[in-house]
C-alpha cells in the first residue's frame, strides 16, 4: 500500500453546517456573489482575470471562512470519489451522481466542487455556452478526470483552445511529500507515461520553498510532489494553450488562516475546513 502522507482521504464535507458567525460577518459578500452580474475584483479572496473576462459566467474560489457562509445546497448536488467520471447536468437528480467533475448548458446552476488540497478546476467555452467544475486529486488527475472533462466540451463542439481553465487554491510541492512507493503507483494510472517522461519535473528530491509554515519532512527518502505542474502537462498534452490556463492562490497547507487542508489537519488535529469553488451561467432572465 502506498502512502501519500496524508493526501487523498475525502474532499467531500461530512457535515455542512456553517458557523453563524461567521455567516453573519461574510453575509454582505454572499449576497454580491448570488447577485451581481460579474465577480469582481476585490469582492472575493481569489479573482480569475480569465474568468472574469467572459461574458455571462459567474464563478467563486472561496477560502475557508467564504465557504462558511456560503449555502452549499446551491451547487448542483454530487459525490466526489477521486475519479474520472464526468456528470453532465441537465435537471436535478433524485440521488447524487457519483463525479469528480460536473459539466452543463444549463443557465442558473451552480456547477461546483469540494477541497481541502485537490485542485478545484474551473472550465469554461470563451463564448459562455457551457461550464464544466472539476475535483482533481492526483488519483483523478491521473485516471483521466481532466482530459474527460475537455471531451466533454468537445462533444459540443469546443476545441480545447476556445476554453479557459482556472485552478483554485490546492496543495503544492512544498507540503506535498510522497514516499517512495507513490512513484510506482502513479505509473501503473493511465497517466504513467507522462508521469515517467516528466518525472524531474514532477518529483523534487528537495523541498520547494514556501512563503507559509509548510509541512515538516518525514523521511530523508522521499519526495515532493508537484500536483500544479501534473495538471499543466495533462491540460497542456491535450491541447489548452498556457494561455488559456491560471492558478490562483497560495498552497492550502501553507495557508490555515485562509484555507482547508486535510493533510494539515492529519500533522495538526484542528476541525474540518474546507472550501467550495465554483461556476454557472448566468440565469436566463427571459424565462
Amino acid at each position: 500500500m502506498f502512502t501519500p502522507l496524508g493526501m487523498e482521504a475525502s474532499c467531500s464535507p461530512a457535515t455542512r453546517s456553517a458557523s453563524r458567525g461567521a455567516a453573519l460577518r461574510i453575509s454582505p459578500l454572499w449576497h454580491t456573489l448570488n447577485h451581481h452580474p460579474l465577480i469582481l475584483p476585490g469582492i472575493m479572496s481569489f479573482t480569475s482575470r480569465l474568468l472574469s473576462d467572459i461574458p455571462g459566467i459567474r464563478y467563486a474560489f472561496l477560502d475557508v471562512h467564504e465557504t462558511a457562509a456560503f449555502p452549499y445546497s446551491e451547487m448542483a448536488p454530487v459525490k466526489l470519489v477521486h475519479g474520472n467520471i464526468v456528470h453532465e447536468y441537465r435537471a436535478p437528480q433524485v440521488e447524487r451522481p457519483h463525479a469528480d467533475a460536473m459539466f452543463t448548458a444549463v443557465s442558473g446552476q451552480k456547477m461546483g466542487v469540494v477541497t481541502a488540497d485537490c485542485l478545484p478546476l474551473l472550465m469554461a467555452s470563451r463564448d459562455g455556452r457551457y461550464v464544466c467544475s472539476v475535483h482533481a486529486g492526483w488519483r483523478g488527475a491521473a485516471s483521466g478526470i481532466i482530459e474527460n472533462s475537455l471531451a466533454l466540451f468537445q462533444r459540443y463542439h469546443v476545441d480545447p483552445q476556445d476554453l479557459v481553465v482556472v485552478s483554485g487554491p490546492h496543495i503544492h510541492a512544498c507540503c506535498y511529500e510522497v514516499t517512495g512507493d507513490f512513484y510506482p503507483a502513479l505509473l501503473a494510472m493511465p497517466a504513467g507515461e507522462l508521469a515517467k517522461r516528466h518525472r524531474q519535473q514532477l518529483f523534487l528530491p528537495q523541498q520547494a520553498a514556501s512563503v507559509g509554515q509548510q509541512a515538516k519532512a518525514s523521511g530523508d527518502d522521499n519526495f515532493w510532489f508537484d500536483l500544479r505542474a501534473f495538471a499543466r502537462l495533462l491540460l497542456s498534452g491535450a491541447g489548452v494553450p498556457d494561455e488559456n490556463m491560471e492558478w490562483l492562490g497560495s498552497c492550502t497547507y501553507c495557508t490555515p488562516q485562509l484555507l482547508g487542508s486535510f493533510r494539515r489537519r492529519t500533522h495538526f488535529p484542528a476541525p474540518k475546513s474546507f472550501q467550495y469553488s465554483w461556476i454557472m451561467r448566468e440565469p436566463d432572465e427571459t424565462k
